[in-house]
């Protein structure tokens, strides 16, 4: 009898573990598959994104562009036929708007539309990138980057810089920064890069609803990236670090 007994819960037992194992494996395909689609809706946000940036570019500098230039000369015009002094001040004001305003769209049309391709590769983009600002912007950014670098992906490149470009945006616009560090390291298994700024700092959990962060984190997590950042606050400044596994960005 105690045989017998033995020998159900033998075969109840593995019909247990034969069960728990069915399910383990049902959970993991569906969580793959899971990922699976959140990686082709995010690859398609991302597409969708990439274009709207190049309808943008081309309606900046193929539209808005001439029209301020215009715009600019005909100020210029009604200056020379102007001989009252406060409306000859006025004007200069106007012009001096008009002016940034092209200097702003040219700035835009720029950023949006540069992209790594068979012609650029990431390094040459960054590179660009980095020496726009440093000329045009009120903030100094140093990067480096070394003679070995692998060649990437143009897409996974071009993602790269929008997640720069991100970075960017976030430390001018509410950072507060004037100096900027990019650093780039590669070994034969992984490719790393930080970001830091001499800002004020920030909480990240205050800011991940913005979709720049939103953009970034996206980003990084569809190449199979780590990334951690530093959330001190307090005038520390911001630092992203991120590992992206080389087989996953390089040609």
């Amino acid at each position: 009898m105690d045989r017998v007994i033995l020998i159900i819960l033998t075969v109840v037992i593995l019909l247990l573990i034969t069960f728990g194992i069915g399910i383990y494996i049902v959970i993991t395909r569906l969580y793959k598959q899971l990922r699976k689609r959140e990686a082709e809706a995010i690859e398609s946000i991302i597409t969708a994104q990439e274009r709207e940036r190049a309808t943008i570019s081309r309606e900046v500098h193929d539209n808005l562009g001439p029209m301020l230039s215009i715009t600019q000369m005909q100020i210029g015009y009604l200056q020379e036929q102007t001989e009252l002094s406060p409306q000859k001040e006025l004007l200069t004001k106007i012009q001096n708007q008009v002016r940034e305003a092209i200097r702003q769209c040219r700035n835009i049309s720029h950023m949006i539309s540069s992209e790594v391709n068979s012609a650029k590769s990431f390094q040459t983009v960054l590179r660009e990138q980095v020496a726009f600002i440093n000329e045009y912007g009120n903030i100094s950014i140093q990067l480096s980057i070394p003679e070995n670098f692998p060649s990437i992906d143009p897409d996974k490149g071009t993602s790269l810089i929008r997640i720069f470009q991100e970075l960017l945006v976030n430390t001018i616009r509410h950072a507060e920064a004037t100096e900027v560090s990019i650093q780039m390291e590669t070994n034969p298994e992984y490719l790393f890069f930080s970001y830091r700024d001499n800002g004020k700092g920030f909480q990240l959990k205050s800011i991940t609803t913005g979709l720049g962060i939103q953009n970034i984190t996206k980003r990084i997590e569809i190449i199979d990236g780590k990334q951690l950042w530093n959330e001190k606050s307090g005038g520390s400044g911001m630092n992203l670090q991120v590992m992206i596994p080389v087989k996953k960005i390089v040609l």
